[in-house]
């Protein structure tokens, strides 16, 4: 057999990016050197004429990275790359040809570069990404920041509907009222001249579904499953039970706390004879930040059992960083992979309908106040504040009696009754 011919890449592709506009990929060297990839969206949609005409400069510039001779400013002025391009080179930005406000693109550029974990959580920062990357810059990446209105913002709306691929309502407000909004509102605390017609649009009203708690009967199958569960280790067929699978579980049924704060306890942060466990920090994609909130970074309450659960978790040799929870291969738990065991055990128990992970602080939250315990113990041990609780766990504030007692009061039945029975 002859050799296998290596095929060569071409320098610089054109390809269409979801909201149908021309883009550039190509391969060229940083300021420093070292060889990155880029992807430059142009303001052109895809048009056999206007194909036709980023092919032509495709190939203009991929000789010029084949020559060595690229000049990314001259190309990309405003590009994403532009800030680190313009800070090695020691050159003054241009700003649509004048002095003034940056564009949404250079903007970003400069921005994304601060959004890393752990000044932001991980899941923040990659939403950033993808939301700047597959929408926002498509359709107002050359826009100045102090020229964004309210018709820019409606523009974008109009082209996240629109798509092929149909998006939702809640995925486009996510995009315009949180992730661009909270640049614009960035660049505004940076002093950059920024408009921000962000308040004047108008949203739909929300449909927020409500806690979707399971009974005490469903919550006792599912911890017996996770009990007596056999898990399959690595690549064999060999199986075993995972006892730390379990007390995740029932610290989750029992303890209120949000499966990303339990997967980040260590081992230092549970208390038992005090009956504690401080939470600090929350982890979710690989990587651990500080919690939602300030409030949520709190001290959480055992019971006995509780207590009895964990205890078995503190290991002989287990040093204070090491994490309470840990998957079949000794590694911190990820909440998306046990959130698929959780589905599972629920398909096999047949319980309908499915839920996530939250709703077992669902159910910690529903119990707690339909057995009365106080909303400010409550808010406290769960992170959740006072004015939440009641909006979205109200109803489980009231017990059967007493709504009986106080209805009876509102149609004058006690009153009639008694008067009947003279």
């Amino acid at each position: 057999m002859g050799r296998k011919r290596k095929v060569r890449r071409q320098a610089c592709a054109v390809e269409v990016t979801p909201g149908g506009v021309l883009r550039f990929r190509f391969r060229a060297k940083m300021p420093d050197g070292s060889p990155s990839r880029f992807a430059e969206a142009t303001a052109l949609q895809d048009t056999p004429a206007n194909r036709d005409r980023v092919s032509r400069q495709a190939e203009l510039i991929g000789a010029e990275i084949r020559a060595g001779q690229f000049d990314y400013l001259k190309w990309f002025p405003h590009g994403n790359r532009a800030s680190e391009f313009l800070i090695a080179t020691g050159r003054k930005p241009l700003v649509n040809g004048r002095d003034g406000a940056p564009t949404v693109r250079h903007y970003y550029s400069e921005w994304i570069g601060r959004k890393v974990v752990p000044l932001v959580r991980a899941s923040a920062a990659r939403d950033y990404r993808a939301h700047f990357g597959g929408y926002v810059l498509d359709v107002l990446g050359d826009v100045p920041l102090d020229q964004l209105s309210l018709a820019h913002i409606e523009e974008l709306r109009h082209a996240m509907r629109h798509r092929e691929r149909r998006l939702s309502e809640k995925t486009i407000r996510n995009v315009i009222d949180g992730s661009f909004r909270a640049m614009v509102r960035d660049a505004m605390e940076d002093d950059v001249p920024a408009a921000f017609p962000f308040p004047k649009v108008r949203w739909p009203e929300k449909i927020v579904p409500g806690p979707s708690p399971f009974t005490e009967e469903e919550r006792d199958k599912l911890l017996d499953y996770f009990s007596k569960k056999r898990w399959k280790v690595g690549g064999f067929n060999e199986t075993k039970s995972h006892y730390p699978y379990y007390a995740l579980l029932y610290t989750l049924f029992f303890t209120g706390m949000r499966p990303s704060e339990a997967v980040a306890v260590r081992i230092r942060s549970v208390n038992l004879k005090a009956r504690t466990v401080q939470v600090e920090r929350s982890r979710h994609l690989g990587e651990e930040a500080a919690p939602k909130t300030s409030r949520a970074r709190r001290t959480v309450r055992l019971t006995p059992n509780s207590v009895e659960v964990l205890n078995p978790l503190i290991r002989l040799k287990a040093k204070p960083d090491d994490y309470l929870f840990v998957n079949v291969r000794g590694e911190p738990v990820n909440p998306a992979n046990f959130y698929d065991l959780f589905r599972d055990a629920q398909t096999a128990l047949e319980i309908s309908p499915l839920r996530d992970l939250y709703s077992a602080k669902d159910t910690y939250i529903s119990h707690a106040l339909t057995n009365g315990v106080g909303l400010p113990w409550l808010s406290d041990q769960t992170g959740v504040a006072l004015t939440t609780l009641l909006k979205h766990y109200g109803r489980f504030v009231h017990s059967s009696e007493v709504d009986d007692l106080e209805l009876a009061k509102i149609d004058g039945n006690g009153r009639r009754a008694s008067r009947s029975a003279r």
